[in-house]
């Protein structure tokens, strides 16, 4: 999945173990982003698109700036 405005998508990093003085271990992880489904009015008309919950804010304060 990826946010159709930004483009934002999982990303792939490390779990880092800690055993007191040193790393013990490093295990694969996936960071995923909070994407919802949101209706955008846009000069087309409606369309129903996947947002980041970000650029979800970015916009309701843009309408509320405009309004």
């Amino acid at each position: 999945m990826r946010c159709e405005i930004c483009g934002k998508t999982t990303v792939f990093g490390n779990k880092v173990a800690h055993n007191r003085m040193y790393i013990a271990g490093r295990t694969p992880k996936k960071i995923k982003p909070n994407l919802h489904r949101m209706t955008v009015e846009g000069p087309g008309g409606k369309k129903r698109m996947t947002l980041c919950t970000r650029c979800m804010r970015t916009m309701r304060k843009q309408e509320k700036d405009l309004g």
